[in-house]
């Protein structure tokens, strides 16, 4: 009995520290969003410290306020927006107001579209990168301070090696005279993990390259080098889970957000039994009800 409470008041400390630390608009995701959509309806999410008091409003022409949705964690607005064929791309204030306090505002921007995509075909010889394993080309990034995997050791396959985004923009040449046409990163996104943070698939920020590898401007210029080249990039992007250190998963906006079990109870991995017609209904059972290595 003494143990669960002592865990019910640290759970309670954590929250309450969360909450305290939070700005009055933390963040809204998708960051910014693009005009001339056919699907014109786009909904934002809002974090921010007891956001949920607010009262949303905003002004521009095109785009239109549908609702707000509130959820348990007061910490949390869900934005409908409308926005019509004839929004212009510009930025534009949502300004999130209290009776009796000073409004807030905040800054969204609408960009115009621009196609630079090319697919993949048959064609395309396709290099897989894990970057931290690849190339070490600034060794000032190997370590990070404030971030929570301090391990940094290339005899060990669980720690961190030092490979980085600069790395791969000095192999470029390489690449190319071995005959890549695309090459295709492990998931670059942050990774704030204590422990194995290399391989990232434990996204814990959804708009920041992660720090070790570089920065948002470098995973532009490596693009850009690619297409200088006439190469293509393949990018990786983890959307079906999250790490355990990702915003979304220490203050979730409800309590049923994540699937959770009384115990971890794993995956078979056996994705086959999913389109195999003679597996067993067992076997489809434990590859799909349970959850995989992490809080996914």
């Amino acid at each position: 009995m003494i143990k669960k409470l002592v865990l019910l008041t640290f759970v309670l400390f954590v929250q309450v520290q969360v909450f305290a630390q939070l700005p009055a608009i933390e963040r809204v995701e998708p960051a910014n969003w693009w005009v001339g959509f056919k699907d014109q309806s786009l909904q934002l999410l809002v974090r921010g410290n007891q956001i949920a008091d607010k009262t949303v409003a905003l002004n521009y022409p095109g785009v239109k306020l549908v609702s707000v949705q509130k959820v348990e964690n007061p910490n949390y607005l869900f934005v409908n927006l409308q926005i019509s064929l004839t929004a212009k791309s510009g930025t534009f204030p949502i300004i999130f107001s209290k009776k009796g306090e000073k409004a807030v505002s905040y800054n969204y921007e609408l960009k115009s579209r621009t196609n630079r995509t090319e697919g993949v075909t048959n064609k395309d010889f396709i290099y897989l990168i894990m970057p931290d394993r690849f190339s070490n080309g600034d060794l000032s990034n190997d370590k990070i301070e404030g971030m929570k995997d301090k391990h940094f050791n290339r005899d060990s396959m669980y720690y961190r090696h030092g490979g980085d985004l600069q790395g791969i923009i000095n192999k470029l040449p390489y690449l190319q005279d071995l005959g890549v046409t695309t090459l295709w990163l492990n998931p670059v996104l942050e990774n704030d993990e204590f422990v194995t943070s290399y391989h990232g698939y434990a996204n814990t920020e959804n708009y920041r390259i992660d720090r070790r590898f570089g920065n948002n401007s470098l995973y532009k210029k490596l693009v850009e080098e690619c297409h200088k080249r006439g190469m293509k990039m393949i990018k990786d992007l983890v959307h079906n889970h999250i790490g355990d250190q990702h915003f979304l998963f220490l203050d979730p906006p409800e309590k049923n957000w994540f699937h959770q079990w009384p115990k971890y109870t794993g995956t078979t991995y056996k994705d086959q039994t999913l389109f195999d017609p003679y597996a067993a209904a067992a076997d489809k059972k434990l590859m799909t009800d349970r959850m995989g290595n992490g809080n996914h």
